[in-house]
């Protein structure tokens, strides 16, 4: 910004020289006049020296406005069965936008590893100053360049400890990488086995009207007869009308579930989807301790404790005194090695008194470590609670579905029995048509009940073993 200024007040000066036709180096002379031979020679000699030729070579140009641009993920998916399912949750994480910012945050956290490492290296300064000066109505132009030198010899390991706290972080940002990924994995299983469970809900709805219809209408038929009981008839209706009601809102699920399923799997064939398997998992106790030995939370937790006490100890090294080396060389323009001027030595910086401001902030920073070693203690009370919540679950839902399987074949069995029986007169149309209804219901209470099951079993293991290791995901 600098050069800009004095590059554009020169420019100026200039300018306003062609228009009066005046000469530069009088232009502050009230009575202006020609330059002397004199001046002209002393003002050529200092423009061949070599400092001032170093002075011509900089230039004003502008910084031009750079796009940073991101791209959108366009992730090619297979179909969505068995076979397939580490490829296309691999696509899903690596595609997704929480995912990617994670990975951006954690190239930066690498990047500042090396900025802080600059400041150990020796540090080269360039200063140069020029300008216009008018003394005994005597124009004159000077020029003079200064390098300084210096590097940190001894600072009592603070600048050490603001590196390995930052290796921390880096580590922090690392494994929040991790958990955005797992996370966008287990959110892919969820929606993909929603996604399925309603989709064998809607067939099943569908089958069970096509197959109580006919018995609807036979019962209407029977009930204009005379043959019997209109009540007969509208009990029929209502059975029906709840089936359809209940198709209907299947529907809308569905059309949710396809919605939540494109936002994890964009592009994605819906019509392909089939189920997935549930997991195997391990025992209770063991589960515990994996998990406790394994959670990406607590990794995260424990990185970002390190991290604070090494940013501690390098406060706490800022109360003491560091050393530094300091050279320098001053050069002017005119007479560059008779005025020229070196030094070099040991520079001592003991910070006496700063108003306690440096306290605070190691007051502070202590605080922030007694918090995060109780988060820390909350994080593995938080990851116990849902391991115990998911393997109920877990466990529940397999008893649950072994119970309405028994259920379904009952169901089955008797609707089938009364169908023959009521080609021989002994049952009602009304009964084969509440067997239909019950079989539907059945079917779709163990639909549901796989489907939890299924979806427990992933967190489990989610929570156990993790998902995204297992996918092929990394990283970078």
């Amino acid at each position: 910004m600098v050069y800009k200024i004095f590059f554009t007040f020169i420019l100026l000066i200039l300018v306003g020289c062609q228009s009066s036709n005046q000469n530069f180096l009088n232009l502050f002379n009230k009575n202006p006049k020609n330059i002397s031979t004199k001046e002209e020679k002393e003002f050529d000699k200092t423009s061949s020296n070599p400092l001032f030729s170093f002075f011509e070579n900089f230039k004003p140009t502008p910084i031009e406005n750079e796009s940073i641009l991101v791209g959108r993920s366009d992730p090619n998916f297979k179909a969505f069965n068995q076979k397939n399912a580490f490829y296309n949750v691999l696509q899903a994480v690596k595609s997704h936008p929480s995912v990617l910012s994670s990975q951006a945050n954690t190239r930066a956290a690498k990047l500042t590893i090396e900025t802080l490492k600059s400041g150990k290296d020796t540090q080269v300064n360039v200063q140069a100053l020029s300008g216009v000066s008018r003394d005994n109505s005597k124009n004159s132009f000077g020029a003079v360049g200064s390098l300084n030198i210096s590097r940190v010899l001894f600072d009592y390991g603070s600048l050490d400890n603001s590196i390995l706290s930052q290796k921390k972080r880096y580590q922090v940002s690392r494994i929040q990488s991790k958990i955005s990924a797992e996370t966008v994995a287990i959110r892919s299983y969820e929606v993909w086995v929603n996604l399925n469970r309603q989709k064998e809900v809607v067939a099943i709805y569908k089958k069970g009207l096509e197959q109580a219809e006919p018995f609807l209408g036979q019962i209407e038929n029977i009930s204009v007869s005379g043959l019997g009981d209109t009540s007969m008839f509208i009990k029929a209706q209502q059975d029906y009308a709840k089936l359809k009601i209940a198709n209907s809102r299947s529907q809308t699920d569905y059309h949710s579930a396809v919605a939540l399923f494109n936002e994890m799997f964009p592009g994605g064939d819906v019509l392909s989807v089939d189920s997935l398997q549930a997991r195997t998992i391990i025992g209770k106790a063991s589960a515990k301790s994996k998990m406790l030995k394994e959670s990406p939370l607590i990794k995260a937790q424990d990185f970002l404790i390190q991290g604070l006490e090494a940013e501690y100890k390098a406060l706490k090294a800022q109360q003491r005194p560091n050393v530094a080396m300091n050279a320098g060389l001053t050069a002017p323009a005119r007479d560059t090695a008779e005025d020229s001027t070196a030094n070099i030595g040991i520079l001592v910086n003991y910070v006496f008194n700063d108003g306690g401001r440096l306290e605070n902030q190691i007051a502070t920073l202590k605080e922030q470590i007694k918090e995060a070693k109780r988060q820390r203690q909350s994080i593995e009370k938080q990851l116990i609670s849902q391991l115990d919540v998911a393997l109920e679950s877990y466990y529940g839902s397999k008893k649950s579905y072994e119970v309405i399987f028994d259920m379904v074949e009952l169901s089955q069995k008797n609707k089938e029995e009364l169908s023959a029986q009521l080609q021989s007169g002994r049952s009602k149309i009304q009964d084969v048509l509440n067997a239909e209804v019950t079989l539907a219901e059945n079917r779709i209470l163990l639909v549901n009940a796989l489907a939890e099951f299924t979806l427990a079993s992933y967190r489990v293991r989610a929570l156990t073993h993790g998902l995204t290791k297992e996918i092929g995901w990394k990283t970078f």
